[in-house]
This record gives C-alpha cells, structure tokens and sequence, in this order.
C-alpha cells in the first residue's frame, strides 16, 4: 500500500519543518518539504505534528496483560493495548520471579516476536532482575533476588532475543555476567542497586553502560550533612560513557529534576521509559509478582506505600510530561522517545523519519494528544 501524508509539521531528530512524508509498503520512500505532490493517494494531516513511533525499552505490560507470562495472548494484549497509545516498538520487561518462570518468559517473548501479529513491534526482551541488592528492591520481590550464575543468565541469552539486562553490579557474579554479554550486544543496564561511585567504574569497566530508571530504587547522593558521597545516579550523569533512562509519568521523578538531567545528558543520552505495569487499571488493589499493590494518583505503588511498583503510563503521556511539565523542546522530547531508545538496544531502521526506515508514525496537535498512529504503513486503530 502506498498514501503520502501531507500538510504537517514533520518532527525529525534535528527540527521540526513543514512538509509530510511518501510511504510504500511498510517503509517510508521520502520525507519531503512544504507541499505534496499532484497524487491520488494524498492524506491531508491538516497541520498537526507527524513524529516518528514512539519506542519503550523497559515495560512490563498492561492492566490485565503482563510480560512475566507463557501465554503468547497475554503478550499481544499488551502490545496492542500500547500501540493504542502511540508505542510503535517495544522492548517488554520480565521482572524478578523463579528461574524458571523469567526463562518461560524470555521465550514467550521469542514465540510472540516470531508470530508477529498487530500491536507494537517487539524488539526483544528485557530482563529486570533477579540479580539485584536486595537494598534497593522497591516492588522486586526480594524472596527471589540472589547473585547471577551462568547456568542461570545463559539460557536467556540463548533464547537469541536477549536485547538488555538490568542488575546491580556490586551482587555477586554480575560484573562477570556484564564481562560475557556486553560483547554480545546485549545493554547492561544498572539497576536497584547501592552502587558507589568506584562500584559504577567497575560496571563501567565491566561493560555497563546505562542506567534503569535513574532517581528510583538506585543509589543517590548520601550523607549530606556529614561526608557526603555520591551513588549511581549521580555518578552516572557525570560520566558521559553512561546513558540514562527516567519514568517520565509525572510521578516517579519531579519535573525540574527531569529537566535537569535533559540539561546534563542532552536527548541523546536520556530517554524516556514507562516502566508501565498496570497502564489502563482503575484505582484499587492489585498483584504484581506476589507483591501486593496499589493503583492511586496516577501510579501504581506497594500496597504499604512504601515504594513505587512501575507506572500506569503510555508513552504520550510520557511526551506531555517531559514538554509541558519538564519543559523540554518538542522536538528533543520526541527523539527522548524514539532513536535514542531504540540506538540503545542496537534497533535498526526504527525511531526516525527518514527513507528507507519503517513507517512507524504519530499524528498529534498541539495538546500533544494522539490522532492517529502507523506501524509499518498500516493506520493502528
């Protein structure tokens, strides 16, 4: 199928300019300036913003549709479910449980990649836990944190779909496990740790090179009255080396704090995740890996309120936290959305609006709410 999307304000990773883009296939033939060519197939976007999809590389699925499953259905629910809010591609997300229900999962994650039906692309699989400090657990379960042994982290890696892995490198074994699967191209990530600064040169060193929702269950600045020590995060926005990654619902980190790190890292550093648990629940009492939890204020926590548990956000709510909360430039919010993520775990042809790539796109006004959606040159409604 071949249409041209005319009339709109195009949103590349560079600027925002007047034009539209010619699509055939599943793939975009030319991204153009001002008006559109004398065709039958014009579709007039009358003047709204046409991004590229976006792309989340850390969420763990939906109301009633989780990513820690062996139901192939239960994953395309949640892809579809995502794609309804503008998320083109994803990365879905185990979470810490038995060895053998996270290695269920990763290959779950594999059969629905190779079906490929309708929803968000599925990149690969992302496996957050088990190998984290139990100081910093949040909402993993810490009845299944423990150190990272080959005989159990390798036959994930087998599974062929293994994009990235999230972990703490001061727990025993992980800084080895980093040693054999970075030079594999899976991103080490760190994670619900306690990591001090030389901890972090170690990861570093070892082949981590980016870091889960920075400011949330990870170590911070310490001590402020007396000796102050920085942690992981902080270590990680003065080291150009790391990339980071925030929950940019609103909740988890404050609005000023996100600009600050967009101010540090720039949008091709610091991306934007969900982190989305429960994305679409009422308020009320929930599950998540044995833990009980709770869905108020537009986000999901332990029941004890204790700890954030994930998000209940899509990905355009993402944009409209980080432009008009953290007042970032449009146009750097939407790449916080699409190529930097999707650089990050070594997606090709995905988050751009460029010939040849994909035509996974957005169509929103200036509320920045969504209009209409593509994947693969096919409208997702």
């Amino acid at each position: 199928m071949a249409f041209t999307l005319a009339n709109a304000r195009v949103i590349t990773a560079e600027e925002i300019f007047w034009g539209g883009v010619e699509v055939n296939g599943d793939r975009i033939v030319r991204v153009f300036r001002g008006k559109a060519p004398e065709r039958s197939d014009v579709i007039d976007c009358g003047g709204a913003y046409l991004s590229p999809g976006f792309v989340d590389i850390h969420v763990h699925g939906c109301f009633g549709a989780g990513f820690l499953t062996d139901d192939v259905e239960e994953i395309f629910r949640g892809t579809r479910m995502h794609a309804l809010h503008g998320t083109t591609s994803i990365v879905p997300t185990t979470a810490s449980s038995t060895m053998e229900n996270v290695l269920t999962a990763v290959r779950t994650i594999a059969r629905a990649m190779n079906e490929r039906r309708e929803g968000a692309r599925i990149l690969g699989a992302h496996m957050e836990g088990n190998y984290f400090n139990p100081k910093c657990a949040g909402a993993q379960n810490p009845a299944f944190l423990f150190g990272a042994k080959p005989e159990n982290y390798m036959p994930m890696f087998e599974t062929g779909v293994l994009r990235r892995v999230s972990a703490s490198p001061e727990v025993d074994g992980v800084l080895d496990m980093a040693r054999r699967l970075a030079p594999e191209g899976v991103l080490m990530s760190v994670g619900h740790s306690d990591a001090g600064y030389d901890d972090m040169m170690r990861a570093l060193d070892a082949g981590f090179t980016h870091i889960t929702h920075i400011y949330n269950a990870i170590s911070m600045l310490s001590g402020c009255y007396y000796y102050p020590q920085v942690g992981a995060c902080e270590t990680a926005l003065l080291h150009d080396e790391f990339t980071v990654e925030a929950i940019c619902d609103g909740r988890h980190i404050p609005p000023q704090l996100l600009r600050l790190m967009y101010k540090i890292k720039g949008a091709d550093r610091f991306h934007a995740v969900t982190d989305s648990v429960f994305a679409g629940a009422p308020d009320g009492p929930c599950e998540m890996c044995g833990m009980a939890c709770l869905v108020e204020d537009d986000v999901c926590m332990l029941a004890d309120r204790s700890a954030f548990a994930g998000s209940v956000a899509t990905t355009d709510r993402l944009l409209r936290t980080l432009v008009f909360d953290a007042q970032i430039p449009l146009c750097d919010a939407v790449k916080m959305l699409t190529i930097t993520p999707a650089r990050e775990v070594g997606a090709r042809d995905i988050g751009r609006l460029a010939a040849g790539w994909y035509a996974d796109m957005n169509l929103f006004g200036d509320d920045l709410v969504l209009k209409k959606t593509w994947i693969g040159g096919r409208e997702y409604t």
